[in-house]
C-alpha cells in the first residue's frame, strides 16, 4: 500500500476525507435532533393527530416522543464520543505510520545524498589525481621539449660559429702561407714576422670573442629588466651576419621608432636569431632570386612591434596555424626539429607577456612580435 519511494496521494487524503464525512454526518444528525427542529415537528404532528383524533388525549404520545428524542440525543452523544475517540486513535496511529514512512523516506534520501557525496568526493579525488598526473606529464613533456630544443640550439650555434670562424681562419691560413713563402725564399724579416703575429692575434681574438658572444648569448636570464630593442636585435644579427653574407642574403634593418621594453633581453635576442635563421633556411631551400630578410622596429600606442619578413613566397595557408606547434616543421628532418618557433612563442607569450604571430604578405612570410612598452 505504501511506496517507500514516496507517499501516495490517497494515503495523505484518508484522514482528511474521514474527518470531512464525520463532520458532515454529525451536522446532518444534529440538525435532526436539535430542540427547535424537534418542537416544530412535534407541533406539526400534534395538529395533524388532533385533526384525525379530536377527542383523543395527546399527552401520553407527546411524553413518549420526548423520551424517544432524549434517548436519540443521548445515543448521538455516545456515538460522537465513540467516533471522536476512534478518529483520534486512527489519527494517532496514522500519524505514527506516516512518521515512520517519512522517516524511512528521509533516511533513504539522506543515504542517497551521502552516496552521491561519496561519489562526488571520489570523483574529486580522481580528478585531483588526474590533474596532478597531467601536470607531471606536462612538466616531463616540457622538459623533454626543452632538452631537445637545447640540443638543436647547440647544433645551430656550432653551425653559426663555423660560419663566423670561416673568414678569420681563411685569413689566418693566408698569413701563415705568406709567412712560410717568405721564409722559404729568405725574404722574411723581423717587421714581417711581427706584423704577421699581430694579424694572427687579431684573428684569434676575434674567434675567441665569438665564443664569448655565444656563451653569453645563450646564458639564461635570471630576472626581467628593461632593455633596448635595437641593441637586442643587433646582438642577434652580429651572430648570423657572416652566414647571411656567405649565402648572399641581404639583411635590411628599419628602425622607425626604438624603445626600451621590460623582459628578458637574451631570450628576446634568441627569438630574433631564430626567426632570421628560419628565414635564411627557407630562402636557401627555395633558391629565391635576390633574397632578402627585413627586420623592422616600430610602435603603435603603448605597444612595440617587431617584424621579421622574407621574400621566399610565404607559408602554405594550411600550415599557418601549425607553425608554432611542437615538432611541426616544413623542413627536412635533418635540418629542423620543429621546436624553434614553439620555444620562441613560449618566450614571447609566456615569459614576456607579448604575442608572436605569423601571416603572409605579397612577398613572403611575416613574423610579428608585439610587446607592451
Amino acid at each position: 500500500m505504501f511506496n517507500k519511494e514516496g507517499i501516495p496521494f490517497f494515503v495523505i487524503t484518508i484522514p482528511f476525507l474521514s474527518i470531512f464525512f464525520i463532520a458532515l454526518f454529525s451536522f446532518s444528525f444534529y440538525l435532526k435532533t436539535v430542540d427547535a427542529s424537534f418542537e416544530e415537528e412535534l407541533k406539526s404532528y400534534k395538529i395533524l393527530y388532533m385533526q384525525t383524533h379530536p377527542n383523543a388525549n395527546f399527552d401520553p404520545i407527546e411524553k413518549n416522543k420526548r423520551a424517544i428524542h432524549a434517548q436519540s440525543i443521548e445515543t448521538f452523544q455516545t456515538f460522537m464520543v465513540t467516533l471522536t475517540t476512534v478518529t483520534l486513535i486512527f489519527m494517532f496511529l496514522f500519524t505514527i505510520l506516516m512518521m515512520s514512512i517519512i522517516n524511512d523516506i528521509v533516511k533513504k534520501y539522506v543515504k542517497q545524498v551521502q552516496n552521491k557525496e561519496e561519489k562526488l568526493q571520489n570523483l574529486n579525488k580522481n580528478l585531483v589525481y588526474k590533474v596532478q598526473q597531467g601536470i607531471e606529464e606536462g612538466k616531463k613533456k616540457d622538459k623533454a621539449i626543452l632538452m631537445q630544443a637545447k640540443h638543436a640550439r647547440m647544433g645551430s650555434m656550432i653551425s653559426i660559429i663555423a660560419h663566423q670562424w670561416r673568414q678569420p681562419l681563411t685569413e689566418l691560413s693566408g698569413i701563415l702561407m705568406e709567412l712560410e713563402t717568405a721564409t722559404r725564399f729568405n725574404k722574411v724579416n723581423k717587421e714581417h714576422i711581427l706584423n704577421s703575429v699581430e694579424k694572427s692575434d687579431q684573428m684569434i681574438a676575434f674567434m675567441s670573442n665569438t665564443i664569448d658572444d655565444f656563451r653569453n648569448f645563450y646564458k639564461p636570464d635570471k630576472k626581467k629588466e628593461y632593455f633596448n630593442l635595437k641593441q637586442a636585435c643587433e646582438s642577434a644579427i652580429s651572430l648570423i651576419t657572416a652566414t647571411l653574407i656567405e649565402n648572399e642574403i641581404e639583411l635590411k634593418v628599419e628602425v622607425h621608432q626604438n624603445r626600451d621594453v621590460f623582459g628578458y633581453p637574451r631570450e628576446f635576442s634568441q627569438v630574433i636569431l631564430n626567426l632570421i635563421s628560419n628565414a635564411k633556411d627557407i630562402l636557401i631551400e627555395k633558391q629565391t632570386p635576390h633574397p632578402f630578410i627585413e627586420l623592422s622596429i616600430s610602435t603603435k600606442g603603448l605597444n612595440s612591434i617587431i617584424c621579421v619578413k622574407d621574400n621566399a613566397g610565404g607559408i602554405q595557408p594550411e600550415f599557418l596555424e601549425l607553425v608554432f606547434d611542437p615538432y611541426f616543421s616544413t623542413k627536412d628532418t635533418s635540418k629542423g626539429t620543429g621546436l624553434g618557433l614553439y620555444i620562441s612563442k613560449l618566450i614571447i607569450e609566456r615569459n614576456m607577456g607579448g604575442e608572436l604571430s605569423v601571416y603572409n604578405d605579397h612577398e613572403g612570410a611575416v613574423f610579428k612580435i608585439v610587446l607592451a612598452g
